[in-house]
């Protein structure tokens, strides 16, 4: 899923849990592997990606969602309610920190983030290696969804 969507699901899981920002955290990483196991159009864009085929636009895609996510997360801060503010924080943070991570480990190749990485894909690719679906139906898929949780949310 993309960086906005798992924000999104992190922000109603926060403002479903005010008084909680740490099982709003839990919960939030949580939903992150859950999620991800949903075929939603990006496998064939990461396999391009660690191929060295279409790296630019796979880059472009992610600062361009990465910048969706970052204005989102400045709506939900602005409009939540003061009291639920650190609990929706902290559901962005952990539906969105596994994401980091990995990101963290594609630069680096940090040894002791292999096994993270490893746990993320799993998940992620669960379903999508053998019935992923097009890259223009999951981002569809994912604008239709963000919609519908944005309207339950604040």
């Amino acid at each position: 899923m993309f960086i906005t969507t798992h924000a999104a699901i992190g922000a109603f899981i926060g403002e479903q849990l005010p008084t909680h920002p740490y099982i709003a955290f839990a919960f939030g990483a949580i939903s992150h592997f859950l999620v991800d196991i949903i075929p939603h159009g990006d496998t064939q864009l990461y396999k391009d990606y660690t191929a060295g085929k279409k790296v630019r636009s796979s880059i472009a895609y992610t600062v361009i969602d990465a910048v969706l996510a970052i204005f989102l997360i400045l709506f939900f801060l602005n409009t939540v309610t003061s009291d639920a503010k650190f609990a929706v924080t902290m559901g962005i943070v952990g539906s969105i920190l596994p994401d980091l991570i990995v990101g963290v480990y594609e630069v680096s190749r940090v040894t002791w983030l292999k096994w993270f990485h490893r746990l993320h894909f799993f998940f992620h690719n669960m379903i999508s290696d053998t019935r992923d679906i097009s890259f223009a139906s999951g981002l569809g898929m994912q604008l239709v969804f963000l919609a519908v949780l944005l309207s339950f949310l604040t």
